[in-house]
């Protein structure tokens, strides 16, 4: 007992200088962070913002409900220093079961400042070639964004060895790694150092913090994260016209076909 009183007055005169960091302390000397652009998040978040060099998880409640304007300020950083930002999309096999998704759209981003010009649009055939695209982005020197949707699978074990190969590769550089996944798995072990819950009430997006290096926050962060005005917006769809006696009615153009690219391709660079 007197050695414990002994070491707890060490560390106590030690003040601000002091190495140790207890469990129920937000820590705020990250190395290097990135404002989210929301001053209520980054108040929760450790270093006051988005951990670079860090893996991120965002778990989805529903797609299209604000997860990527979360993102747009942090990644309109980056490209202001010129760095480029790989997006790896879902996989076919995602679509194919008919899992909920919300693709960026090039517009929004370059109004957010992020250049186009320096963003670089995987489109993976199978989870394999998903992984293989995201693990491939992280060994990239320059990298200065990932996001990437993590491949559906059945094995909890298998998901966290991909997860866990990501965020050691993610240390390596001062990149901003984001993986987003559905909610269904936020109770399952991830090495990310960062899990954030997204759920959508009201127009606005709340974010539960899961997981970070300090005490539980009990109550989610409320965000707008899009203009106000846009929940009183109506729009009016009208019903098509019939068509006319002996014209034929067209009802879509034929799809032009996608340019695909070759992993290796743009990865051997």
């Amino acid at each position: 007992m007197r050695a414990a009183t002994a070491l707890v007055s060490l560390l106590q005169g030690a003040g601000s200088a002091s190495p140790v960091w207890r469990a129920d302390e937000i820590v705020r000397s990250i190395a290097a962070t990135v404002p989210s652009g929301f001053a209520a998040l980054d108040a929760e978040l450790p270093g006051g913002g988005w951990p670079q060099g860090q893996l991120v998880e965002l778990l989805l409640e529903a797609a299209g409900m604000g997860e990527l304007s979360l993102l747009t300020p942090a990644l309109g950083h980056v490209a202001r220093e010129h760095r480029p930002c790989v997006w790896v999309l879902p996989c076919d096999s995602s679509a194919a079961r008919g899992t909920s998704i919300a693709l960026p759209y090039p517009p929004a981003l370059a109004a957010a400042g992020i250049e186009i010009e320096r963003s670089i649009f995987v489109k993976p055939a199978t989870p394999r070639e998903s992984l293989w695209a995201l693990e491939q982005s992280l060994r990239t020197a320059h990298l200065g964004a990932l996001i990437g949707w993590m491949p559906v699978s059945t094995s909890r074990d298998g998901d966290f060895r991909a997860l866990r190969r990501l965020h050691l590769l993610a240390q390596r550089h001062r990149a901003l790694v984001f993986l987003l996944r559905e909610a269904r798995v936020a109770e399952t072990a991830s090495p990310a150092s960062l899990r954030l819950r997204l759920a959508c009430a009201d127009g606005q997006l709340h974010v539960t913090v899961l997981k970070r290096r300090g005490w539980p926050l009990l109550e989610p962060v409320v965000l707008q994260v899009h203009p106000a005005h846009w929940n009183n917006a109506r729009v009016d769809v009208q019903p098509p016209a019939p068509p006319e006696k002996g014209r034929i009615a067209v009802t879509g153009a034929p799809a032009l076909p996608a340019r695909r690219w070759s992993l290796q391709s743009i990865f051997s660079h």
